[in-house]
């Protein structure tokens, strides 16, 4: 591989987000941020979930867990910045297409596309550099990373706190090579009784 280090400072900022990223995969199973085999997490209890949601723009069909009602998505795409300052543009972006909230716990569940507007990524690396980022965002609030497949699908899930909050951010790659996401949240005094729930909403995601 040719790395060019001229005068266009951004290949250095590139060159380097990249090596973070391989070492972060390279690593995997070493320490408690680093990832490990989910197999076990995957339930499918069909008294714990929703109405099925078939969406062909995403790819994907699924079940939200029982008692989350569909709400909705009034949110605006939320900016997952690289902490890079040199260039404002380059950033991921979390649109949500899906907004189910549970009246009961607070639970919420958001479903949508991760994009970028960073040329010089390629579409096969784009993933990689995603799980790098949240690695390194979320890696001081009690952060697990882990992998497993299902339905043929290869996901990777990152739980971590954030004050009185447990969430899970699920994602995986759809049939066309776009970044889905799936992200629960749940305050801690509800995710024992909640927990089934969302295994299950999980195991429900197949592809079109």
């Amino acid at each position: 591989m040719k790395i060019s280090f001229g005068k266009n400072k951004y290949n250095i900022i590139h060159f380097v987000l990249f090596a973070s990223s391989v070492l972060f995969l390279i690593s995997c199973g070493k320490g408690k941020n680093d990832e490990t085999d989910l197999s076990d997490f995957i339930a499918f209890d069909k008294s714990k979930l929703g109405i099925e949601v078939v969406d062909q723009n995403l790819g994907i069909k699924f079940f939200p867990p029982n008692g989350w009602e569909l709400k909705q998505s009034s949110l605006s795409r939320k900016v997952e910045s690289r902490g890079t300052t040199t260039n404002p543009n380059d950033n991921f972006f979390y649109q949500p297409v899906y907004l189910f909230f549970d009246q009961t716990t607070g639970g919420l569940l958001s479903v949508g596309k991760v994009e970028t507007n960073d040329t010089t990524i390629s579409k096969s690396s784009r993933l990689n550099y995603y799980k790098g980022l949240l690695n390194t965002k979320y890696k001081s609030n009690d952060l697990t990373v882990g992998n497993f497949i299902h339905s043929k699908i290869y996901f990777s899930q990152f739980k971590f706190r954030k004050e009185k909050l447990v969430s899970y951010k699920i994602i995986f790659e759809n049939s066309s090579g776009n970044i889905i996401q799936f992200d629960y949240t749940i305050p801690m005094d509800y995710l024992e009784n909640a927990n089934l729930s969302i295994r299950s909403s999980v195991g429900s995601i197949q592809p079109m």
